[in-house]
Order: C-alpha cells, then structure tokens, then sequence
C-alpha cells in the first residue's frame, strides 16, 4: 500500500511538471506566418531557410529547412519557432535540382527573396536588414520574390 501511494504521488509531481513545462514553451515559442508571393508558377518547390544568428547567416547554415510546395503561385506556411532573432530566406527550385541556379559571377537565375523584402546591393542583404525579431505568440511576415 506503501509503494503505491508513492507511486500515485511520483506520478502526480511528474505530471504536474510536465504540464507546467509544456505551458512555458508555448509562451516561449512564436507561430511564425511565412506568406510568399511572386512566383512565375507553381513548378517545383519553394526553399526555405530560417537563420537564427549573423553568423549562421554568413555560412549560410539555416536552423531550419523546409521544401514547400508551391500552390497558385503563393506559399502560406506556419512554423512553431522559439522566441528570437531569424532571418528567412527563400528561392523557386523550378527545375527540382535542389540547386541555387546560376549565371556567370554568381547572379541567380531562379527568383528569390529575403524577409522584409530586403535587398542587398551586390550581394545578399546584411542579416539585420533580413531579420524578424519573434517576441510575441504570433507573426505573420510577407515576401515576395523577385
């Protein structure tokens, strides 16, 4: 009898925890609304990348990667982040080669964008141009390629 209303009790305190824990993620994590647009068609998929550091940024090694498919020329996903800085890329994988597509010097064949629609000059935008900052439960951000 012992053992079990220990048992009942460890399975109470670890259930309590787990409750309490999966609540403080949620209020630590952002519904991220990724809205592209501008797509010539919907061939292919749309490649995503989420940075989440200037330095990443720079190595181009995303935190997270995502194919999505391409729909009326339009893609509207939602992705559960953690609170914090990131940065999203994007480019039409038309022909499927999983490959940023390209002319002489480096100039992309393939549509592309950056979050806040950002531009750089010769180059990608600087991460801070790009940057969303996720602080509250929900985001919703526009891109449109060019």
């Amino acid at each position: 009898m012992k053992h079990l209303i220990i048992f009942l009790l460890l399975s109470f305190i670890i259930i309590a925890t787990s409750t309490v824990l999966a609540d403080q993620a949620q209020i630590n994590s952002s519904e991220l609304i990724i809205h592209i647009t501008g797509f010539d068609n919907s061939k292919g998929v749309a490649k995503v990348a989420l940075i989440n550091s200037k330095e990443n940024y720079k190595a181009d090694m995303p935190f997270k990667g995502f194919d999505y498919e391409i729909i009326n020329n339009e893609v509207i996903k939602t992705i559960t982040l953690p609170y914090g800085k990131y940065a999203v890329k994007v480019y039409h994988d038309e022909n499927g080669n999983n490959e940023r597509d390209t002319r002489i010097f480096g100039i992309p064949i393939e549509r592309y964008g950056f979050s806040n629609n950002a531009r750089g000059t010769l180059g990608p935008p600087e991460f801070n141009e790009a940057a969303v900052n996720l602080n509250s439960p929900q985001k919703k951000i526009f891109i449109t390629i060019q």
